[in-house]
C-alpha cells in the first residue's frame, strides 16, 4: 500500500487510499446511520452535523471492530514511519467517532491536542463534485497554516482536499483544520480518530 506525504507549511499529511472500504461501503454506511438512529451525539466541531461519542473501538459489532482494526494498523504504521520509531513502539488509538453531515452541515476550525496524531478516513463523499470558482468544493477538508505570516513569505495559508472514498488521512494533532459546508442531499460520512506515542504519556509524574 502506498501512502503519499502531502508535505504543506512544512507539516507532513499522510494521505493513502483504501480500496476496502469501497469494497464494503453499504455495509459501512448502513451500520453508522443506524448507529445515529439509536444514540445521542455529542457536539465539538460539528456544526449542525451530528458528531457519535468518540469511543467506536470498543463496540462489539463485526463492522466496527474491522474498522477499529484496520485503523489502528495502518494509522500505527504510518506514525512511525513518520516519526522514525522502531516498529515496536507504542502507538494507542485514543478515539474513533463518525462524522454524519447532512445539507447545510461543517465543522468549524479546530485542532486535536493534546493527542500527537490524528486523521480522517471517508466512507461515503461525493467523488466528483462540480467546478469550484474558488478551489474549494462541497465538503473539502481544508489544512491551516500553523504560522500564517502571509504573502510574500509564505501567501498560501489553507491548503484544500477533495476526498474519495476510502481515502484516508494523517497528521500532526496540532494542525488546524475545518469541513467546509456541505450541501448536497446525500449525507457526508466520515470517521475521525486521534493516536497517542505511549512513551511520550510515561513522562507525566502524576
Amino acid at each position: 500500500m502506498k501512502a503519499d506525504n502531502r508535505l504543506h507549511f512544512g507539516v507532513p499529511i499522510l494521505e493513502v487510499q483504501l480500496d476496502d472500504i469501497k469494497a464494503r461501503q453499504t455495509e459501512i454506511r448502513s451500520a453508522l446511520l443506524q448507529l445515529r438512529e439509536t444514540e445521542q451525539g455529542i457536539q465539538r466541531s460539528n456544526q449542525r452535523g451530528w458528531h457519535s461519542q468518540d469511543d467506536l473501538f470498543n463496540r462489539s459489532e463485526d463492522i466496527f471492530r474491522w474498522l477499529s482494526q484496520m485503523i489502528f494498523e495502518l494509522g500505527g504504521k504510518l506514525i512511525r514511519h513518520a516519526e522514525k520509531l522502531p516498529d515496536d513502539a507504542e502507538i494507542l488509538l485514543s478515539s474513533l467517532w463518525v462524522n454524519i453531515n447532512e445539507a447545510g452541515a461543517w465543522n468549524a476550525p479546530h485542532a486535536h491536542l493534546p493527542c500527537e496524531w490524528s486523521g480522517a478516513l471517508y466512507i461515503d463523499v461525493n467523488e466528483n463534485p462540480p467546478e469550484s470558482q474558488s478551489g474549494i468544493h462541497d465538503g473539502d477538508i481544508l489544512f491551516f497554516d500553523p504560522i500564517p505570516v502571509g504573502a510574500p513569505y509564505r501567501p498560501a495559508t489553507t491548503v484544500a482536499y477533495t476526498p474519495r472514498v476510502g481515502t484516508m488521512f494523517i497528521f500532526p494533532s496540532y494542525l488546524l483544520h475545518m469541513v467546509a459546508p456541505h450541501f448536497e442531499e446525500d449525507p457526508r460520512i466520515s470517521l475521525a480518530f486521534n493516536f497517542r506515542i505511549g512513551d511520550n504519556l510515561k513522562r507525566f509524574a502524576r
